[in-house]
């Protein structure tokens, strides 16, 4: 029996697990000026209400790589955000995809835009996993033949996996991982041989991984190899089982491996930042100003003045 790829299921798992890395990567502008300690909220039921408001119902259960994150931004009102993402691993053939992101867009905007006093906004992002230009549109635009101008011109983010630059990616976010892996799905052929050294190859590079937070994060990495890399050769598939077998299971050698790798080196820099708060504190009350204390400590020196702040109150 021939396994067929499942790409909804692996980059739906990727969108839940680095909800964060994912804005961090397609809106860096914004970024910074959410409020992540505030949480997030995925609205995944008012999605599913609004692709059945665009798609059949049978067609609406099989959408499953989308996303509607809810965020708030760092201003006086909390201003809330609504950040849209999809995944297309498919050429939308006559259907013009950037039509479909427009209508998702203004179905968000009718639901959420004046549901709260501070009008929220609304932003959005498609990431192309698949082979070729043919429906990789950046925008949307709607206008009549009988008139000269554009009547309407929706923008916005997209990624192509195919065309990705991976200097372009923070050594930090462990999506440079997943990218690479959806990369190398493209570029290599279609032999199982070619499949199995590629998976081995990329297994590798996991087992020694130490860029993500937690197990969700290793598990749909672990997912997302598992889901992409299909050998269907049962003797080279069977090759594949004796080596995770040997080394452990990729699952179970990412989690124990990874996660004492993470946290070892997490344990050090809480440690070393507790450190120099405590070097910090202790200059602070001899009276040295804040930018000694910041050199003295290897703080930054608004961090040090926040220090000082809790230390007078």
């Amino acid at each position: 029996m021939t396994k067929k790829h499942d790409f909804d299921i692996a980059w739906k798992s990727i969108l839940e697990a680095f909800e964060i890395e994912i804005v961090e990567l397609l809106f860096p502008e914004i970024f910074e000026k959410i409020a992540w300690e505030l949480g997030t909220e995925s609205l995944d039921k008012e999605l599913q209400e609004i692709q059945r408001e665009i798609f059949d119902k049978d067609s609406s259960e099989t959408i499953i790589s989308d996303k509607i994150i809810k965020v708030r931004l760092k201003n006086e009102e909390s201003k809330i955000l609504f950040i849209h993402v999809e995944v297309q691993s498919y050429s939308s053939g006559h259907e013009v995809f950037g039509e479909r992101m427009f209508r998702y867009f203004y179905r968000i905007w009718d639901k959420f835009r004046y549901k709260y006093e501070d009008y929220s906004e609304i932003v959005a992002a498609a990431i192309y996993t698949y082979k070729g230009n043919r429906g990789k549109d950046k925008k949307y635009v709607y206008k009549l033949p009988e008139m000269k101008k554009e009547i309407l011109v929706y923008n916005f983010r997209t990624i192509d996996v195919e065309k990705i630059k991976f200097e372009n990616i923070s050594k930090d976010n462990p999506l440079k991982l997943v990218f690479k892996m959806a990369k190398r799905l493209l570029e290599i052929g279609a032999t199982d041989e070619e499949i199995y050294k590629t998976k081995i190859e990329l297994a590798e590079e996991l087992r020694g991984y130490d860029k993500v937070k937690n197990n969700e994060q290793i598990k749909a990495l672990v997912d997302f190899l598992e889901y992409l890399f299909l050998i269907q050769d049962p003797i080279l598939e069977s090759k594949y089982e004796s080596y995770k077998k040997a080394m452990g299971g990729v699952f179970d050698m990412s989690i124990d491996e990874i996660r004492k790798i993470h946290y070892t080196q997490k344990g050090r820099e809480e440690g070393e930042r507790k450190k120099a708060i405590k070097i910090a504190k202790n200059l602070l009350k001899m009276g040295l100003d804040i930018e000694q204390v910041a050199k003295a400590s290897e703080l930054g020196v608004e961090e040090v003045e926040e220090i000082k702040k809790k230390m007078i109150h």
